[in-house]
């Protein structure tokens, strides 16, 4: 079954052949049925028909997205290149002067949220989110692959920086991974057999981080896509942390990821020959995304 990130991942690929193809492509899977699709792909819909020089269609759907949905974005989305011939519309600062007045309002009130309350299952996997995504997409990603088996446990970590209307981002700093590292810290003492923890895109990063400067342990990571600045400057420090902490590491990415795959490959060359148990899996023909498939074990 496709998800809304798959379908936005095949309308990046059709992009590179040009904006029209892409939005007629969108547009055909947004009307099929669009109760399923949310605030990004409103605003795909927009920034393709910005790119291709329709600004009417653009303003057309950040306004069903902020005046009819009630949705809004983080500020510096709407200054994408994309929406530059909309910027001196009336029409549209007023909606990103909505949209942004929304997200400074979510921003106050925002918290992280780990959905850990007890102790279930003999085992736990904690899954983390990529940015553009929430607590619930990171449980629907990886729920198959523990497949209903009752020794496992899934819980999740949301993020406390909101990026748009329900979802989630991770800023690459010395703040935003506290969430992961409090809820690994916290579950530390519940008697787990195996405590794993998975994540996707920029969650690869937090988790990295986590590893490193938290003193929290756990068995395994999985980490799908991982979009993991924290590499630069920081290799050889990961690695004594992985090793002190003795943690497998599975690696998992699209081949046609290209920002992502250079960064995995790096992580396994470093990791395996710096004597790390560390695996890559390259999913033949998937982008920036979950495979179809689940290669996981």
């Amino acid at each position: 079954m496709e998800t809304e990130n798959d379908i936005l991942e095949e309308t990046l690929s059709i992009a590179d052949d040009g904006y029209v193809l892409a939005y007629d492509y969108l547009l055909k899977k947004y009307e099929k049925n669009n109760d399923v699709y949310g605030p990004q792909t409103l605003y795909f819909l927009a920034c393709l028909a910005g790119g291709a020089n329709m600004p009417d269609k653009a303003l057309e759907w950040l306004t069903t997205a902020i005046l009819e949905k009630g949705w809004w974005y983080r500020p510096e989305v709407l200054d994408d290149d994309d929406l530059s011939l909309l910027r001196s519309s009336d029409k549209f600062i007023s909606l990103k002067s909505i949209s942004d007045k929304r997200h400074a309002e979510a921003m106050s009130g925002a918290k992280a949220v780990f959905t850990w309350e007890k102790k279930t299952a003999d085992n736990l996997f904690i899954a983390v989110h990529g940015n553009t995504q929430n607590g619930q997409t990171a449980k629907s990603d990886w729920k198959p692959i523990l497949n209903d088996n009752t020794g496992w446990q899934l819980e999740t970590v949301q993020s406390a920086v909101p990026d748009g209307y329900g979802t989630f981002r991770w800023n690459y700093d010395m703040s935003s991974y506290l969430p992961v590292a409090h809820a690994l810290e916290k579950v530390q003492s519940e008697g787990y057999k195996m405590i794993v923890c998975g994540g996707f895109s920029a969650g690869c990063d937090m988790i990295l981080r986590t590893i490193m400067y938290s003193e929290a342990l756990c068995n395994t990571l999985f980490l799908q896509s991982p979009w993991i600045p924290v590499l630069k400057g920081h290799e050889e420090e990961l690695l004594k942390a992985v090793k002190r902490k003795n943690i497998q590491l599975k690696i998992f990415c699209g081949s046609c990821d290209e920002d992502c795959l250079p960064m995995a490959e790096h992580l396994y060359e470093i990791t395996n020959t710096g004597g790390i148990h560390a695996e890559l899996t390259i999913q033949e023909g998937s982008r920036h995304q979950f495979p179809k498939e689940l290669p996981y074990s």
